[in-house]
């Protein structure tokens, strides 16, 4: 038994690096982990086997909670992979538990976000086939893990060298103005990257935000601070989040006088960053699903909704040159006209509101303004007001209508997937190495007619890519390459609604 222990050392040890390489590469990441410990040699083949970064994703739709988290961690784990963050989007159940199990697999030092959507994208776990589920079934109450059977969780692992990676959480304090904490979290954001970067700002921004007062404008400032070249992309409107951040033992503990907004995944350039290790670039697209009616409109009156959590605004609004104060109903009657008969639900049209707006971070410079282009989805109208979901519009703001368009939509795709093409086409050979999807909930196959539109950009161009999504209510989207709509020009947007927002992950070597 000696010997032949001996003889399996002396065996592993005369292996060459090519195939030691090739046993090592098909090695799940924790055995992947304890082989780049055994010595010096197989450190060198399993950094040459990880020198280029990887983002995978992975969902399961188990109806077992338990079962379906340890499946997506298993597949987005089956190869070699050093986690630099983990995201985990589920659809309900309790997602303090899911945290727990994400961390015990990776360890305390990866920054982790679990939130919940409305449904999630991808590839499953169990055969590798694209696919879309939706939650149909509302569930998440804590002390319930085992919950029905629309229970969906995606998981996304990315290993991201020469990126330094961390969360940073945005908690309202109680009475606490959002002034206030927009500034706290563009100097979070500035003080991580001053701290592991040589550039002044960070490279992606990764939002997965709750429906609260606050968030939008804290959004709309980070557009505002942050600059050009950065890319912003998340769900504005998720149920819930929790996360951990990097080197952290335990997760975040709210006060039960705070208010969670928004977890920000942040990527930043690492000032240490080997010359060997390439460079990574993030890219974003948009698919569009909207086209503007030719009716625009001033706001004559506002009147916030009673309710506590979920934003929504009551108005009243003029046409664009004519004194008449126009109702709900009537606003929604000038829309049916306009579409020559065709019937619309309530909840189809939405508006673009351009909000002039002061913005200023802390003390450092004067207030500039800025007009930004925001979109709310008509929630219902009366012979009173006209009900837009969100917050933070005001009387005089210009408003145009837009509504669904499947045109739009589908020629719009096609522009992503040209846009996808055209990043490994460059002369620096790009290297696809991974993709997200944040798209708008009144998406997916019953919009299109067709299962995996909104993921045929990757799917088309890249199909072994192991893309992951979310599909959310209200998708933010910035530095987006694809043309944008004529309406855009007064103002710049970076919240959108029935989009797609697409975050592709690019790398080439040096």
């Amino acid at each position: 038994m000696e010997k032949s222990k001996k003889a399996d050392m002396t065996f592993i040890a005369s292996m060459n690096d090519d195939i030691l390489q090739n046993i090592l590469q098909r090695l799940p990441a924790k055995p992947f982990a304890f082989a780049s410990c055994v010595n010096r040699s197989w450190n060198i083949v399993c950094n040459h086997i990880l020198s280029r970064p990887k983002m995978v994703s992975a969902f399961s739709r188990n109806s077992d909670q338990l079962k379906a988290v340890e499946e997506a961690i298993d597949k987005a784990l089956s190869e070699p992979i050093r986690p630099d963050f983990v995201i985990a989007n589920v659809t309900c159940g309790y997602i303090g538990k899911t945290l727990d199990m994400i961390t015990e697999r990776v360890g305390t030092r990866v920054p982790v976000i679990v939130s919940v959507v409305e449904g999630v994208l991808g590839k499953e776990s169990c055969n590798d086939k694209a696919g879309e589920v939706k939650h149909e079934v509302g569930l998440t109450n804590d002390d319930m893990f085992t919950g029905p059977s629309s229970f969906v969780v995606l998981l996304t692992v990315g290993y991201l060298p020469g990126i330094k990676v961390d969360v940073i959480p945005v908690i309202q304090a109680k009475e606490e103005c959002e002034a206030r904490i927009g500034d706290k979290l563009v100097m979070d954001i500035r003080n991580f990257v001053s701290a592991v970067s040589d550039d002044a700002a960070p490279a992606c921004l990764m939002l997965f935000g709750v429906d609260t007062y606050v968030t939008e404008p804290i959004i709309r400032k980070l557009d505002y601070a942050m600059p050009a070249e950065t890319i912003i992309v998340g769900d504005q409107r998720g149920e819930e989040f929790l996360h951990k951040r990097a080197n952290e033992l335990r997760k975040f503990e709210f006060h039960e006088d705070e208010s969670k907004v928004l977890a920000c995944l942040i990527f930043a350039r690492d000032r240490h960053r080997p010359v060997e290790a390439g460079r990574v670039q993030f890219h974003t697209a948009i698919s569009r699903g909207i086209s503007p009616v030719d009716l625009r409109y001033k706001v004559a009156n506002t009147l916030p909704s009673t309710l506590p959590k979920w934003p929504a605004t009551l108005m009243t609004a003029k046409r664009i040159g004519e004194a008449d104060v126009l109702n709900g109903e009537q606003i929604l009657d000038d829309i049916e006209a306009n579409q020559l008969g065709n019937p619309l639900r309530v909840d189809d049209p939405c508006i673009g509101v351009i909000k002039r707006r002061k913005y200023s971070v802390g003390l450092e410079q004067k207030p500039e303004i800025i007009a930004s282009l925001v979109f709310h989805l008509v929630a219902g109208a009366d012979e009173q007001y006209l009900t837009v979901k969100g917050a933070g519009i005001e009387t005089g703001d210009d408003f145009q209508v837009y509504i669904p368009d499947l045109k739009v939509a589908e020629a719009s795709l096609g522009a992503v997937s040209s846009q996808l093409r055209n990043i490994v086409s460059k002369p620096n050979k790009r290297e696809v190495v991974g993709g997200f999807v944040f798209a708008d909930s009144g998406r997916g196959d019953f919009f299109f007619g067709r299962p995996n539109a909104d993921t045929s950009p990757f799917l088309e161009n890249f199909p072994e890519l192991r893309f992951g999504g979310v599909f959310c209510d209200g998708e933010i989207g910035r530095g987006l390459f694809v043309e944008e709509e004529e309406s855009s020009s007064q103002g710049q947007g970076c919240l959108h609604v029935v989009s797609s927002v697409y975050l592709i992950v690019s790398y080439a070597c040096s």
